[in-house]
């Protein structure tokens, strides 16, 4: 059956940037983990405050940028920044080296009439070949690193590296996001030109399960440049740790860490909370499932209109509804559905 799901409502980026579609097509609801939970939650079931952050992120981003989404999978992230700014803002690249969900990766793009680039290929700190670890459980566990979970087979694929990728075609990354099943550390490594060149803004996952003394010696040259290692969470200011400190906030609830290369602001925290409260409003009440070979209705997709004045000051009830949808949240996490 297929499924579109709505994207979060920010008028201040449509007055800024222009209308953006206000619904993506990711063509099943139950053909990966990904697919399963938009199904189950909308947007905001599915790491709204990444989303948020990446969003906020890219909305800083100058023209012509480059953003990599390193370990695509579907493209969800691909996806969103594309739709939201990829009219020719921004260049956006879905790093994906599993065939068949790159593939899927292609066809939403290709559905949804979008602008990134699949890249169908691991990232590691070395150019070549490598296998991939194929998850008995689940695609999105797929991993370079042979011990992250049991695996049924595996495929060879070609690898790159930041750095390779960013010579070869002459990309300027402002955002990079680093979800790779505990080889960030390798990514890492193969990015420090690129590190030392453009700084960019570097969103990545830290699991505990990940080999913590690799991603200690990864993250060591980073805050050595004046990166700061901040968690995602809801509420602000974000905790800033150093590359020894990081490891006792690493949790199964905060996964995900912003490496800054710039002091976080209180603009960049509102950015965010903007995008927090319009990702939570897109739960699974909002999802648009049709039967299959049905066609979406007219206009499912059609862009949000500009807004009717210009963007006022956050509104007084915004944290009554970003608790609101926190809570929900975190209630649909005590159920305990898997994928």
């Amino acid at each position: 059956m297929p499924l579109a799901i709505t994207l979060p409502l920010n008028p201040d980026v449509i007055a800024a940037e222009g209308p953006y579609p206000r619904a993506l097509n990711v063509l099943s609801r139950k053909q990966t983990a990904v697919q399963r939970q938009l199904r189950r939650a909308g947007l905001a079931g599915y790491e709204p405050t990444t989303q948020a952050t990446l969003l906020a992120l890219a909305q800083r981003a100058p023209t012509g940028s480059a953003v990599y989404d390193i370990g695509a999978h579907i493209g969800l992230y691909s996806a969103l920044i594309s739709a939201v700014y990829g009219r020719g803002r921004l260049w956006t690249y879905a790093f994906e080296p599993t065939p068949d969900t790159a593939g899927l990766c292609r066809r939403i793009r290709a559905s949804n009439r979008l602008s990134y680039e699949v890249v169908e290929s691991a990232v590691s700190s070395a150019p070549g070949t490598a296998e991939l670890y194929l998850s008995e459980k689940t695609e999105s566990s797929n991993s370079l690193n042979s011990a992250h979970r049991r695996h049924s087979g595996s495929v060879r694929v070609p690898v790159t590296t930041v750095d390779a990728f960013t010579a070869e075609r002459d990309a300027a990354p402002y955002l990079v996001k680093i979800d790779v099943e505990t080889f960030e550390a390798a990514v890492l490594e193969g990015a420090l030109r690129t590190v030392d060149r453009h700084r960019p803004w570097i969103v990545c996952e830290l699991l505990p399960s990940a080999d913590h003394d690799a991603l200690r010696r990864a993250l060591t040259p980073l805050v050595a440049r004046g990166y700061g290692l901040h968690p995602i969470t809801p509420e602000a200011p974000w905790l800033r740790y150093d590359e020894s400190g990081y490891r006792r906030a690493v949790s199964g609830q905060c996964r995900d860490w912003l490496l800054a290369p710039a002091p976080l602001t209180p603009d960049f925290h509102r950015a965010v909370r903007r995008w927090l409260i319009a990702i939570l409003a897109c739960d699974e009440t909002t999802n648009l499932l049709t039967p299959g070979g049905s066609p979406f209705p007219d206009a499912w997709n059609a862009p949000y209109p500009p807004p009717a004045r210009a963007p006022g000051p956050r509104r007084p009830y915004a944290p009554r509804r970003l608790r609101a949808g926190l809570a929900a949240l975190a209630a649909l996490a005590r159920r305990g559905s898997g994928p």
